[in-house]
């Protein structure tokens, strides 16, 4: 691997599960699709008395509930309210249930429409029962039907609606973040410049615990393996490497100069070990964007709070500089960030520099065919 590719009308029914004191003034959105179904119905004059940056409202729209989520002060969803919240707590599938629900009410939305329904469907690449996509808005009402949400060849989602053994109704879609989001890839790029820039230096990561059944001793001496999973390449992993501490007998992670690639893995993979690290960054995009400096473990931890895992490799060594790979994988959203990130590993020991990084983000997993040189 010694080479980076680059991939080719309304009424308004408030229901407030919050106090009553407005927690800011100005109403912002997580995507630009949201911002304008907010406009449509008004949701700003509903959030005047929202307690809470983090919280869940029910207002009607034609006589159907309508569900806007509020997180971190950001309004990130609106939608027909058709799963529970006991639903979305069983099945790790919130971008998917937010997407039918949204997708479903902007279908219904006054306005100038450039594309049919129809239209934006096979567009779209969606296809469900032949009851109709209308059907959709209505299978909330249903809560004895059993939901089920499968992924094909992780290119495509298939979700049912079960009376026992009959589909009652069905919907297939590709898994795909900017369908899923609603969004364009020049503003997924611009909100991850503007996410990255304003990334805080706290980091909540935890390091793993492991215990010695967990553990793959190989010649070395005092030294372990946490499996993990690969990727794509072998020598693409999740791997963590431990040592033992003599004093209590603890397995502690590697981190130090004498261990220069495994002390890296462990940085970069978790996002766990405290550092005062930053990275340079330059991103590729379609259109031209800033270089960014970020805390490297608030960088790390904001991919992982948008859940991705980190996948890491080696590339080249020339020392002092090690050449490595991260892939940053969500695979329920179906795209990955890659990254190339040239670490001094003089600066281990003391756990502070600066690393240079260069990022191509939001790649359509779908669509990728080779990530690196051989």
């Amino acid at each position: 691997m010694n080479g980076f590719i680059k991939i080719k009308a309304f009424v308004l029914t408030l229901s407030v599960l919050a106090g009553s004191t407005a927690f800011g003034a100005t109403v912002s959105y997580a995507t630009d699709c949201l911002e304008r179904m907010g406009h449509i119905l008004d949701v700003g004059k509903i959030l005047e008395d929202v307690a809470s940056p983090d919280t869940m409202l029910i207002m009607d729209f034609r006589k159907r509930p309508v569900r806007v989520d509020i997180s971190g002060g950001k309004v990130s969803h609106i939608g027909y309210s058709i799963f529970t919240d006991r639903q979305r707590g069983d099945m790790p599938y919130s971008a998917v249930f937010n997407f039918l629900e949204r997708y479903a009410l902007n279908a219904d939305l006054p306005g100038k429409r450039v594309k049919t329904v129809s239209a934006m469907l096979a567009e779209d690449n969606i296809t469900c029962s032949d009851t109709g996509f209308e059907r959709l808005r209505s299978m909330g009402a249903d809560t004895t039907l059993a939901i089920s949400v499968a992924e094909l060849d992780e290119r495509m989602y298939r979700v049912e609606w079960r009376n026992s053994s009959t589909t009652v109704f069905y919907i297939c879609f590709p898994i795909d973040y900017d369908l899923l989001h609603g969004t364009s890839m020049s503003e997924n790029e611009r909100r991850l410049v503007a996410d990255l820039q304003t990334c805080a230096k706290e980091y909540d990561a935890v390091m793993p615990s492991p215990v010695r059944k967990q553990l793959l001793p190989i010649y070395r001496r005092n030294y372990y393996i946490l499996p993990g999973e690969s990727y794509l390449l072998d020598n693409l992993t999740t791997n963590l490497y431990y040592r033992i501490e003599s004093s209590d007998s603890t397995y502690v992670p590697i981190c130090s100069g004498a261990y220069p690639f495994e002390s890296i893995a462990n940085i970069l993979v978790t996002g766990a070990i405290d550092n005062n690290f930053e990275v340079d960054m330059k991103i590729d995009g379609y259109n031209p964007l800033p270089r960014i400096t970020a805390p490297l473990n608030a960088m790390l931890g904001y991919f992982r709070r948008h859940g991705c895992t980190a996948y890491f490799g080696i590339g080249d060594y020339a020392d002092p500089e090690a050449t490595c790979y991260l892939i940053f994988r969500n695979r329920r959203e179906g795209y990955c960030h890659l990254m190339r990130i040239i670490a001094d590993v003089s600066m281990l020991d003391r756990r502070e520099g600066t690393m240079t990084g260069r990022l191509t983000p939001y790649i359509p997993m779908s669509r990728v065919t080779s990530l690196f040189d051989d």
